[in-house]
């Protein structure tokens, strides 16, 4: 602002040649090829590798063009005059060559008027310099705009401060409720994003961003000894630095204040995710940590979440981890078609074979419970079987088969169920159809696999005797559980008389 200021307005009665935007341009590619001191200090200290010390930078073009063949003769200007200066540059030391260039041509039209100049996005016009065109009205459509490009050019998010008590200057014994729009980092909304809980809202203040995330105001405390647990600081400026709310908040946290800011939330007890405070005269937006601090212990997974889930396979987890540690793998493998064999897929195709089934909770299911079943379960997964694998399998189903003529029990969850759980025929069907999904996911791996899904398969279909068995076995429970009710009603009924006696 300074450097317009000194330049000041262009005298209307000098030749319009001298008053061309393109000795701006012309001026501006110039400045980007001087080196500046911190790119000489880089490298002087790196001497030999000088060359690794960038140089990019952007021209912002403010101007009111003709027509769009007018914006491509200042692009083809700018083009030119970075072509030129490269040469320059690659035989002096007080020049660096320019590597990256992005030009901004911003149009401006007067009010009323229609703009004679399309919009354009970013395109690259050579490998070293990159072009974008924005039409807008000019006044305060303009400062938007600028204010737009600001926040892309500079990873910068808004944050509105809402609810902030002021008092009136009219009527000091009165006071209002304003807001106050800050620009920062946009890292500061980082948790935000992660959580997916954004408190995005549509601003309808002139000059201001189409998003910002909006914090209530929390009555600031007299004194400020308290420290909170903060995962990051971002210096803020005011979007309009001149209003009256804008200078009371800054001159408020200037005087050593400290403002917690909370998150908007219709129900349940308020979050305080940020606070604003000051340090050597720059006022920054902390970022206050609203879950577990990580210095704490953490949490138990057996414990449950507000009374969820508690039982999970713990110690299968552990056991999963064990078997599927990354480790340095050195020696190259081929695969059978002869190209080489990445470790980081080989890991990740082994870690998808070992989750293509396996149930996290211990209630959810019935083989993972059943130490008889485990021989067939630990081989499965691999991606080829040999042939004492296929008869350990073989062996498995086949003691299950043995399991259910005799009628063991079975380790079937009963949480949530109401009285007895399901029939011990019930249990068993639950079994085979849970061991059937467990050999189904992996029968694509090889021949073998599908082996032992067709021994599965037939030890299931069972021969009519052995149906006619388990009807007899049915009814006999169904028996069982008539004489046991029946032996209860009684005992009810002959307490219930004595009592009356």
């Amino acid at each position: 602002m300074a450097a317009l200021a000194a330049v000041g307005p262009p005298n209307p009665r000098a030749d319009p040649e001298c008053c061309s935007i393109l000795h701006g341009l012309v001026a501006a590619v110039e400045t980007l090829c001087k080196i500046t001191e911190y790119q000489h200090e880089a490298r002087t200290l790196l001497m030999e590798n000088a060359e690794r010390v960038g140089n990019r930078g952007r021209i912002i073009c403010i101007t009111n063009a003709k027509s769009d063949s007018h914006v491509r003769m200042l692009e083809d200007c700018v083009q030119e005059t970075i072509h030129e200066h490269n040469k320059l540059a690659a035989n002096s030391d007080h020049l660096m060559q320019i590597q990256k260039c992005e030009l901004v041509l911003i149009h401006t039209y007067p009010v009323g008027e229609d703009s004679l100049v399309s919009d354009r996005p970013k395109k690259e016009l050579s490998p070293v310099l990159t072009s974008e065109v924005h039409s807008v009205r000019a006044g305060r459509h303009l400062a938007t705009k600028l204010n737009i490009l600001v926040q892309q050019h500079f990873d910068l998010a808004s944050t509105t401060i809402t609810n902030i008590p002021m008092k009136e200057e009219q009527h000091a014994n009165t006071s209002a409720n304003y807001d106050v729009e800050l620009l920062h980092h946009k890292d500061a909304h980082v948790d935000f994003l992660k959580s997916g809980d954004n408190h995005l809202s549509g601003s309808s203040r002139e000059g201001s961003f189409k998003e910002t995330i909006t914090l209530k105001w929390c009555t600031p405390r007299t004194n400020n000894i308290e420290l909170h647990y903060c995962t990051g600081a971002y210096r803020i400026s005011p979007v309009d630095v001149n209003s009256r709310p804008s200078s009371c908040l800054t001159n408020f946290l200037l005087n050593g204040r400290s403002v917690l800011l909370e998150q908007p939330r219709k129900s349940g007890s308020k979050v305080i995710s940020h606070m604003l405070s000051s340090h050597g005269g720059e006022i920054f937006l902390h970022v206050l940590s609203s879950s577990r601090s990580i210095l704490e212990d953490p949490p138990s997974i057996s414990e449950g979440c507000g009374g969820r889930v508690t039982d999970y396979r713990i110690t299968d987890f552990g056991e999963f981890m064990r078997e599927n540690r990354l480790t340095p793998f050195l020696d190259p493998r081929y695969k059978i078609d002869g190209s080489l064999e990445i470790p980081l897929e080989r890991a990740k195709d082994q870690l998808e074979k070992h989750t293509r089934y396996w149930p996290m909770i211990i209630s959810q299911t019935t083989i993972f419970n059943m130490q008889a079943v485990v021989p067939l379960a630990s081989v499965i997964v691999k991606e080829s079987l040999t042939e004492e694998d296929v008869l350990n399998c073989q062996k498995t189903i086949y003691n299950l088969v043995d399991m259910e003529r005799k009628n063991d029990p079975l380790p079937i969850s009963t949480v949530g169920t109401r009285g007895k759980g399901p029939k011990r025929d019930e249990q068993y069907r639950i079994m085979w159809n849970e061991l059937e999904t467990l050999v189904r996911a992996h029968i694509n791996n090889s021949e073998k696999h599908q082996r032992v899904l067709e021994c599965l398969m037939a030890c299931r279909s069972k021969p009519p005797e052995e149906e006619e068995r388990k009807k007899r076995g049915r009814k006999r429970e169904d028996k069982e559980d008539k004489s046991e009710k029946a032996v209860k009603d009684y005992e009810q009924e002959k307490s219930w008389q004595d009592s009356e006696r």
